[in-house]
């Protein structure tokens, strides 16, 4: 469905919204539809892998990985598997203040004008449907966000937060990718989305420019201004986020990691990661990963 036909949905984010619950629903291969019913809270869906099908009054969406789905307070939700297992966060909260409905072309057009965009800066700002661009660093941000609510704290104010900073980074996925469709050097998207793609090769900035046939200065200097980063810094960090990813979803050993997440030389993985991340992938994955066994379809089917 085309997404400029569904509404956006602005918060204030000056306080933290409430956490009410949150977990992870798995449906195994051609499960029977799931029915869930909304309580006065808000539930924004993630499908982290796989894909099926959410049905809701008279509206009907396939998620896949990647997209995220808000639902409003007091929906009637039916889920249903496909030919795969699926698995999706689903997250349950309250604004504290203020809230609006507005139509997507309402954001999208305040890109555009500086003073528009600055009335929306308060904001966490959700679109009712959403494939996420950068999901391999959301779904790290979603693993470790449901891991510490399950943890111990010593006030309910923590996972409030964690949720808040979690819905603000996928603003800020939402918002770059309108920025990008605005105001982006189409040369500089097609060059990162290849870059993106081909993490398998020998990367490098002069790699680059011969592919594209461009001067590797020009190069150096699209790419930076388009993202913040080097083409290095960039290069790695996207390979950072794959093994992030990998480390709290999986028991592989560090080895299959670092070739999974294209290093392809465990020392220099180790290196890097302990570089970047201030601690080594062991104790990345132990902070983390500690009884992990986030499966809450049993919670999420006692809220119905």
């Amino acid at each position: 469905m085309d997404k400029s036909n569904h509404d956006v949905y602005l918060f204030n984010s000056d306080r933290p919204f409430h956490h009410y619950a949150s977990g992870q629903l798995v449906l195994a291969r051609e499960e029977a539809s799931k029915l869930f019913e909304l309580g006065d809270a808000y539930e924004l869906l993630i499908c982290a892998g796989g894909q099926c099908r959410v049905s809701w009054g008279q509206q009907r969406q396939v998620l896949k990985r990647g997209s995220c789905l808000l639902v409003a307070p007091h929906t009637r939700l039916e889920l249903a598997g496909g030919e795969s297992p699926v698995t999706c966060y689903w997250i349950q909260f309250f604004p504290k203040d203020s809230e609006e409905r507005v139509a997507y072309q309402h954001v999208a057009d305040a890109i555009r004008d500086r003073y528009d965009l600055g009335r929306l800066a308060n904001n966490v700002i959700l679109p009712q449907y959403y494939q996420i661009r950068e999901f391999n660093r959301i779904n790290t941000m979603c693993l470790q966000t449901l891991l510490l609510i399950r943890g111990n704290y010593y006030t309910e104010a923590l996972p409030s937060y964690a949720i808040t900073e979690l819905m603000l980074e996928i603003t800020n996925d939402f918002i770059t990718g309108l920025h990008h469709l605005t105001r982006a050097n189409p040369k500089a998207t097609e060059i990162i989305d290849w870059l993106s793609s081909h993490l398998d090769a020998d990367l490098t900035v002069r790699g680059l420019a011969d592919h594209f046939e461009m001067n590797y200065r020009y190069v150096s200097r699209l790419i930076k201004k388009e993202t913040g980063m080097t083409a290095s810094r960039l290069i790695l960090q996207k390979k950072l986020d794959i093994a992030c990813g990998l480390l709290l979803k999986s028991n592989l050993p560090l080895k299959l990691i670092a070739d999974q997440a294209y290093f392809n030389d465990e020392k220099y993985f180790l290196r890097c990661f302990k570089k970047q991340l201030g601690q080594t992938p062991t104790q990345y994955r132990q902070q983390y990963m500690d009884d992990f066994l986030l499966n809450d379809t049993r919670t999420r089917e006692a809220r119905r």
